[in-house]
């Protein structure tokens, strides 16, 4: 089992990796560390674990962190963490705090009556949104929150988003809201599913990808201003063991200037391992598909993207897990940070990861 280290020496090993220089036409990475904790873990009497989404708040040096426990081991909640990073590598993790996520009545979330997946904090305003994947009737929501979990407001959810009884529409189980992302003038809040729309195409396989939704919504109003295509691709590779899952999705994005999502497709294949693909994607160009109850037969030009850096097995050194969230984290030596994180599934077979790359514009 792995425990709490700091990979420095990982970091000087990791400069005879040719793969990882011909993926990143735009960036080019190094590790700076890790921190790797097990499943069983409890803080305060509740699991820790589940982490599938994560934000960097630069004023405070904290990470706010949701975990997609579905109130099962203990009830739905986020939390504060602070890692020890510097130029020397990630010397260890910091559970600060945690809070329980509250629903309109001020109450706990009942048991499978929400799937938290990600989460933004809004320093402006103080305050966070973080999204459902489904409540036990499979409808996603997207809420606005105090710091403490508080609830403040949710967002009225389109109907082509919510499912239907045959399930022919709407978000499939599991494949809803993995992403959000504020816009950096603090007035959009975008939300992104993992795979298709049931009307809207099938889920990815090993010869083609799947069109998920980029929606927009006005922080202000709640009204939704803007949707859009995102095509993510096929699976990487087969998978050898029983009972041979395997799948690629969107897991998250945030902004990389105005105009541009650096968004992640998190892989996995069974008896294989994990391939993590970090892409640019462009609005520039792409079809708005507002109120569209379907994209098929749309002649919709999807978000234009471009990889920038692959992650793989072995990739650093690093054992991959399931990773879900992304943010930028703390500026180390006049460069930008990069922190995963993974979701740990609450199985024993697996572990909750935090790994933190340094970035460099690469020449060409």
């Amino acid at each position: 089992m792995k425990t709490v280290f700091s990979t420095l020496a990982a970091l000087l090993a990791s400069a005879a990796l040719p793969a990882q220089a011909e993926e990143a036409t735009l960036f080019k990475a190094s590790l700076l560390g890790q921190v790797v904790l097990p499943t069983g873990l409890k803080i305060a009497g509740a699991e820790f674990g589940g982490i599938s989404g994560l934000d960097y708040d630069a004023a405070s040096g904290l990470f706010y962190a949701i975990s997609d426990d579905r109130s099962e081991r203990a009830p739905a909640r986020l939390y504060t963490l602070k890692l020890a990073i510097d130029g020397k590598g990630v010397h260890g993790i910091d559970i600060v705090s945690s809070a329980e996520l509250r629903n309109a009545e001020g109450a706990a979330f009942a048991k499978k009556d929400v799937d938290p997946e990600a989460i933004r904090f809004d320093a402006a305003a103080n305050r966070i949104f973080w999204s459902s994947e489904g409540d036990a009737a499979g409808r996603p929501a997207i809420y606005e929150a105090k710091p403490d979990g508080t609830h403040v407001r949710s967002f009225a959810i389109p109907e082509a988003y919510l499912p239907d009884a045959d399930r022919t529409r709407g978000v499939r189980g599991n494949l809803a809201f993995e992403s959000l992302a504020i816009s950096p003038d603090g007035k959009t809040l975008w939300a992104g599913t993992e795979n298709a729309l049931a009307q809207d195409g099938e889920k990815a396989t090993l010869e083609a990808g799947s069109p998920s939704r980029v929606i927009g919504f006005d922080i202000a109003s709640g009204a939704v201003t803007a949707e859009y295509v995102y095509d993510n691709g096929p699976i990487f590779t087969k998978a050898t063991q029983d009972p041979f899952y395997n799948d690629n999705g969107l897991s998250e994005f945030m902004f990389f200037g105005p105009d541009q999502l650096f968004a992640i497709e998190r892989s996995f294949a069974l008896g294989i391992g994990s391939e993590i693909n970090f892409y640019l994607a462009s609005f520039s160009g792409a079809t708005d598909v507002k109120g569209a109850a379907s994209i098929k037969g749309v002649a919709a030009t999807a978000m234009p993207k471009r990889k920038v850096l692959k992650l793989g097995e072995g990739d650093f050194g690093l054992d991959i897990d399931n990773i879900e969230s992304v943010t930028w984290g703390p500026e180390i030596d006049g460069q930008r940070t990069l922190v995963i994180a993974s979701d740990n599934n609450f199985n024993p077979e697996q572990f909750t990861q935090f790994v933190v790359l340094k970035l460099d514009a690469a020449t060409n």
